[in-house]
C-alpha cells in the first residue's frame, strides 16, 4: 500500500494550514501540501504518512471525506480570549489528550480499588468570598496561613504547594515539551495551566516553561478551580489588560490571598515603607512572601500603595528579565530521571506500578501513559520508590 498513489481533498489540506504553525514548517512541506490540493501531484501513502508525522496530525484525518471536529470542551474555559480565538497547535491538542488519558486511567484505578469520590471537589459552590474560601482550602490542604516562611524561593513554594495537593488526591502533571519529545515545546503564551475536573481524580497540568513565581501562582490559581468545580484552561498574562469573568477574579483573588495574606502584607508594607523606598518594598516582600514579584505588585495596587502605571512597569520589567534568563538558559543536560520524576504525580506512577503487579495494566499502557520505553520506566520506579 506504501507505494500506491492517494487523493487528499482540497477541504482538507486548507484544514491542515489552519492547524498548523505555518513559521515553523519548512517551505517544502507547504509547497508539497499545495501541490496535493491543486491536484497536480497524487502523493503515494507513505508520503502522506511522513507529513503527518512531521505536522502531528492523525493520519486519518488526510482521508475524510470533511474537515475533522476536534471537540475540545476544554478550550471554552479559556480566560483571556474565550470567543474569538486561534485554533489550538497540534502540541496543545496532544497535551490536553495525555492528560485526560493519565485522569481516565486513574479515575477507573481509584474506582476499582474502592476509593470514595474527593470531597473537596466543587465544595465551594457558592463561596464568594476570597477570604473564605482560601481558608476553606487551607484547611483541606492542612497549610499553615504562614506557611512561605518556611520555604526558601518560589520554587521551593511551589514544591510545599504540589506536594500538598498530591497528598489529598489531586493528579498533578507538569512539562514544558510534548511527552519526551524536546522538538516540540509548549508556549506559555497558548496557555500557562489547564485543569480537568473530576470526583476522583482531578487534575492539574502545569507549563514547565513559565517561571518558577508564574507556576506557583498558576498551580494554587488552578486549585481554586478545582474546589469550584469549574474546569480552567488559564491563559493570563500577568501583564493583562482584558476583563475577566466573576470566576477568574475570585480565583486571581484567593490565590492572592494564600500566597500573599493581605493583613499580613498591609502591615510588612508599612513597616518597610517608613525605611525604604516603593522599589524596595516591592522586592523585599518578593523574598519574605516566597512568591513571584508580580503577585506582591498586585497586592500593592488593590491596596492603593501603587498606581496602575507603576503596577505595568514592575510587570513589564519582570517579564523582559524573565525571558532574558531563558534565552541565557542553555538547553539540556540535567538529570534525566530527575525531570521524568517532576512531570509525573507520584501517586499515579506508584498506582501505575501497583496495577501491573496485580496484572490489571499491562507494560505496554504504562509505557504509553508515560511515554518512557521498558528501561527508562522500570529505572524511574526505582527512583520513585527511593531507589538508587
Amino acid at each position: 500500500m506504501t507505494g500506491v498513489h492517494v487523493k487528499i481533498k482540497p477541504a482538507i489540506i486548507n484544514w491542515v494550514f489552519e492547524h498548523i504553525p505555518s513559521d515553523n514548517v519548512s517551505p517544502d512541506i507547504v509547497d508539497t501540501l499545495e501541490t496535493w490540493k491543486e491536484g497536480s501531484v497524487q502523493p503515494t501513502f507513505n508520503q502522506v504518512k511522513t507529513i503527518s508525522h512531521k505536522l502531528h496530525i492523525p493520519l486519518g484525518y488526510f482521508f475524510l471525506n470533511s474537515p475533522p471536529k476536534e471537540e475540545l470542551p476544554l478550550l471554552e474555559y479559556r480566560t483571556i480570549d474565550s470567543v474569538a480565538a486561534d485554533p489550538p497547535s497540534r502540541n496543545l491538542v496532544d497535551t490536553i489528550g495525555y492528560a485526560e488519558n493519565v485522569q481516565d486511567w486513574m479515575r477507573n484505578y481509584l474506582i476499582d480499588a474502592g476509593s470514595d469520590a474527593q470531597p473537596f471537589v466543587g465544595s465551594a459552590k457558592g463561596i464568594c468570598s476570597a477570604d473564605l474560601l482560601a481558608d476553606l482550602m487551607r484547611k483541606n490542604m492542612h497549610l499553615e496561613i504562614d506557611w512561605y516562611t518556611a520555604c526558601t524561593d518560589p520554587a521551593d513554594s511551589f514544591n510545599v504547594i504540589r506536594k500538598k495537593l498530591e497528598s489529598i488526591g489531586i493528579l498533578i502533571l507538569m512539562n514544558g515539551i510534548v511527552g519526551t519529545n524536546s522538538h516540540r515545546k509548549l508556549d506559555i503564551n497558548e496557555f500557562r495551566a489547564f485543569t480537568l475536573i473530576d470526583d476522583y481524580a482531578p487534575l492539574i497540568f502545569i507549563n514547565r516553561n513559565d517561571s518558577d513565581g508564574a507556576r506557583l501562582f498558576s498551580l494554587l490559581h488552578e486549585a481554586v478551580h478545582i474546589w469550584l468545580g469549574v474546569a480552567s484552561f488559564y491563559n493570563e498574562r500577568p501583564d493583562n489588560t482584558a476583563s475577566i469573568n466573576d470566576v477568574e477574579q475570585l480565583c486571581n483573588a484567593v490565590t492572592a490571598e494564600i500566597l500573599v495574606p493581605n493583613q499580613t502584607f498591609k502591615e510588612k508594607w508599612n513597616l518597610y515603607r517608613q525605611e525604604l523606598p516603593q522599589k524596595d518594598v516591592v522586592e523585599k516582600l518578593t523574598v519574605l512572601f516566597k512568591c513571584g514579584i508580580t503577585v506582591i505588585a498586585r497586592r500593592a495596587l488593590d491596596n492603593n500603595y501603587i498606581n496602575a502605571v507603576q503596577y505595568q512597569e514592575i510587570v513589564t520589567i519582570a517579564i523582559n528579565n524573565y525571558n532574558k534568563q531563558r534565552k541565557m538558559r542553555k538547553s539540556g543536560g540535567g538529570d534525566f530521571y530527575r525531570t521524568a520524576i517532576s512531570r509525573f504525580d507520584t501517586r499515579f506512577l506508584l498506582a501505575l506500578d501497583n496495577s501491573i503487579k496485580e496484572r490489571k495494566t499491562q507494560y505496554t499502557d504504562a509505557y504509553r501513559l508515560t511515554g518512557l520505553n521498558r528501561t527508562s520506566f522500570a529505572n524511574l520506579l526505582d527512583k520513585v520508590r527511593g531507589g538508587t
